[in-house]
């Protein structure tokens, strides 16, 4: 079983306030399927796959602010509780946990600029991967890649033995972060697709059809934050859910 570098993403979980719509706009403009998840009453949750697959689960929130974290990352640490210790030693905030899940312990937090990330054991599926399968990107936009390199890195132990944690580089006005050969996040400036001053996580799914998938989102009641650009495997866009949260297709 491949077991995640040590600071690697590890999965991905949306809070919807309309479960059911969200599984349903998903799944008719990414062609995802979806299985229903076992919980409490009024808290459905759903399981998202791409050609059998995960991509990550979806969730009821009952937040009615209009903010919206969007696709969150959960990231893998050896020590959950550890971590969230550290995380408040560097100003951050823990909103959630941390707590046992059937995956091991897990908690919800925010970074000093807001951004939202979660904290794993280990994935909940070994097939769950960034840059394989239906999860092509992910990447933080942020005011200072530098000073998010440190935050992140001292969180969730990046740099640390080689072969047991992810690396770090600079490399064309991003740092990199990679599991082995992999890259499997990016730090960039500025901020996010679809936010006039957020810095948040942001995700890339991947698609057969870029164009079909943006004509789509506006046929599903989203929208077209970035249209379509590039060619081949460079083609993306930038598009929005029923419920405002952004997010990137890319050519598979």
């Amino acid at each position: 079983m491949r077991r995640e570098a040590r600071g690697a993403p590890c999965w991905l979980s949306l809070a919807a306030r309309d479960v059911r719509a969200a599984e349903e706009f998903y799944g008719r403009v990414l062609g995802w399927c979806h299985v229903p998840l076992l919980g409490p009453p009024g808290k459905a949750r759903s399981l998202m796959l791409k050609a059998g697959v995960p991509v990550g689960t979806i969730g009821r929130t009952t937040c009615e602010s209009g903010v919206h974290a969007g696709w969150m990352p959960y990231f893998a640490v050896d020590d959950v509780d550890a971590a969230a210790g550290r995380l408040r030693d560097r100003g951050a905030t823990v909103a959630v946990g941390p707590l046992a899940t059937h995956a091991g312990r897990a908690a919800v937090a925010a970074c000093p600029e807001g951004a939202v990330f979660g904290l794993r054991h280990r994935a909940p599926d070994s097939l769950w991967a960034v840059g394989e399968g239906p999860v092509g990107r992910l990447e933080l936009h942020t005011r200072d890649i530098f000073a998010a390199a440190l935050f992140y890195g001292g969180v969730l132990g990046w740099a640390g033995d080689p072969g047991e944690s992810c690396a770090v580089e600079y490399v064309n006005d991003q740092i990199a972060v990679r599991d082995g050969a992999r890259r499997v996040a990016a730090l960039t400036q500025g901020v996010a697709p679809g936010t006039e001053d957020q810095y948040r996580w942001h995700t890339s799914f991947r698609v057969d059809d870029v164009d079909a998938a943006a004509a789509a989102a506006v046929r599903e009641g989203g929208r077209v934050i970035a249209p379509p650009r590039g060619s081949g495997t460079r083609r993306e866009a930038v598009l929005g859910d029923r419920e405002g949260v952004a997010f990137t297709v890319l050519k598979s």
